[in-house]
């Protein structure tokens, strides 16, 4: 996979992830489940395809996962700048 659409496909991504915080944010949860499902998705199809897209998918799909289970922080960001990777961060 070139750099140029591995990049564009990151960035499809993070357009997921942020759709799922913002449907977190306004309690849209059935919506929020759907946004997981489809990075678990495009997880799956990078499965074996290219590696760094597959992990950093699953990465979101962890970070957004573990955020929808503690009960402290309701911001994703706040959460997010001390329990999840950097790279997951940026996404949001």
């Amino acid at each position: 996979m070139t750099p140029v659409l591995r990049q564009r496909k990151r960035q499809s991504i993070q357009s997921v992830v942020n759709v799922a915080v913002h449907l977190y944010n306004t309690g849209e949860w059935d919506a929020y489940c759907d946004s997981i499902t489809k990075l678990l998705g495009m997880a799956d199809a990078f499965n074996e395809l290219d590696d760094h897209l597959f992990n950093y998918t699953m990465d979101c799909v962890n970070a957004l996962s573990r955020f929808t289970l503690q009960t402290t922080v309701t911001d994703f960001n706040t959460w997010a700048a001390t329990h999840a990777p950097e790279h997951v961060r940026a996404a949001a």
